[in-house]
């Protein structure tokens, strides 16, 4: 996992023009790999360490050229929230993307659990609030994530959560404003929403909160809440509510936690809560101070909010030639401040229901 990235004389001196170097690997997926990287132009003599996602168009689907990448692209320059992944800056140099993003030793939120085993009720909460605020954020902005898991969520060095990979999501809205369903497959099974295995279109801004409440799980667990061995059992046992908390934790968490959990993880998207029903829930409301947003949180709420009214959405990339709409310079956004993250590659591994993850 040391080695470094094979850069070609041509890619070497166009990331050294805009102040960058790669290091070693952290981690690689089918066409796309994740470097350490520095960025050298900035005056501030603490310089934040970056990773750096490299996307490989020659090695991956044309569905996703055409379609996925530029709404990830687009939708990474537009979002701004102190708990989602800062992304430092993006540019293409032929074939290749690179997206350097803000990097973090605290690695993600399933490896931390995997490490330090369930996570603290306490902590959870304060995790759970900023993961809900991101995505509220998110839905504000018009925009459903669709890929909410674990993997996805980072640790900051400062143990603040952030949000990222937004390779599924995608804007709910189309150019006029008109609400839209979503009808394709988008994440990992273990926490798919029963209404997308029904196969039916649906909303994806319900479907994040059910994926949401199967994070909190994990959290609280160290366990998956169903078994997806197979679909039509992993679909009867979501929608007949069979799933329970494992012994080890289920005297020891609050009443109010326990009814978050029921209620993210609720089959009927009528009776599911949103993210309303859960930051003013009683079970956040045990630390008064959660109540209150800080005036970063602020601020991204009532960015999102003129955003809405200005209809970003209308100038969405969504083919391979507007890709070059997602660039942002890093000169505009060196100087910005904020908590490390890092990015890592989606993982496979799917654990049984009820079942430590090991």
């Amino acid at each position: 996992m040391a080695t470094e990235m094979h850069q070609s004389p041509s890619e070497e001196a166009t990331l050294a023009a805009r102040g960058y170097k790669l290091g070693r690997k952290l981690g690689e997926g089918s066409y796309a790999k994740v470097y350490l990287a520095e960025y050298n132009l900035d005056a501030n003599p603490r310089k934040p360490q970056l990773a750096c996602k490299v996307v490989d168009t020659t090695k991956a689907p044309k569905d996703f050229v055409r379609k996925f990448l530029p709404r990830e692209l687009d939708i990474l320059v537009k979002v701004n929230h102190p708990h989602i992944v800062y992304v430092h800056s993006i540019f293409q140099h032929r074939s290749k993307y690179y997206i350097f993003l803000r990097y973090a030793e605290n690695g993600d939120l399933l490896d931390f659990v995997l490490k330090n085993g369930a996570v603290a009720e306490s902590q959870a909460r304060v995790w759970l609030r900023q993961l809900a605020l991101a995505v509220q954020y998110l839905h504000e902005m018009e925009i459903a994530h669709r890929d909410l898991k674990c993997e996805n969520v980072l640790i900051s060095a400062n143990f603040n959560v952030k949000l990222a990979d937004f390779g599924f999501a995608r804007y709910v809205v189309d150019s006029r404003g008109k609400r839209q369903m979503s009808d394709t497959y988008c994440g990992s099974l273990s926490y798919a929403a029963p209404e997308i295995l029904r196969g039916i279109p649906y909303n994806p801004k319900i479907s994040d909160i059910w994926s949401l409440g199967v994070v909190l799980y994990v959290m609280l667990n160290k366990a998956m809440p169903f078994d997806d061995t197979n679909i039509k059992r992993l679909y009867e046992q979501q929608t007949s509510r069979r799933w329970k908390f494992r012994g080890k934790v289920v005297d020891v968490l609050s009443d109010q936690l326990k009814k978050v959990v029921q209620n993210m993880l609720e089959p009927d998207i009528v009776k599911r809560w949103h993210f309303d029903h859960v930051l003013n829930s009683e079970w956040i409301a045990m630390d008064p101070r959660l109540l209150v947003l800080t005036p970063a949180e602020q601020q991204a709420v009532e960015l999102a909010v003129q955003a809405k009214k200005a209809k970003h959405w209308d100038t969405a990339s969504e083919g391979k030639g507007k890709v070059q709409k997602a660039m942002r310079s890093e000169t505009s956004s060196a100087s910005k401040k904020g908590d490390t993250v890092t990015l890592k590659e989606a993982q496979n591994a799917v654990p049984d229901s009820n079942e430590e993850i090991v």
